[in-house]
């Protein structure tokens, strides 16, 4: 399934919801961490650089958002 058609048939204006889809989807080893569940604030732990581009093509085809880093308003750790 293409990115385009992932993001229609799953983005139901929940962020960390469509991003936890997408990482079970393709089988990405990066995740989700809340880190204060009362401010809804999560971050993103990347594990490559394939899965940034994956993952920031994925919220772009959403329309909601220009790339991963602003989807997630630099709360985004790279470890790769």
């Amino acid at each position: 399934m293409n990115f385009e058609n992932f993001a229609k048939e799953h983005w139901q204006g929940n962020l960390d919801l469509f991003i936890k889809e997408a990482l079970t989807f393709y089988q990405m080893k990066s995740h989700i961490e809340i880190e204060d569940p009362s401010k809804n604030d999560s971050l993103l732990y990347l594990s490559s650089i394939a899965e940034e581009n994956m993952l920031s093509r994925l919220v772009e085809a959403t329309g909601a958002y220009e790339d991963i880093e602003s989807a997630f308003e630099g709360r985004v750790i790279r470890n790769y």
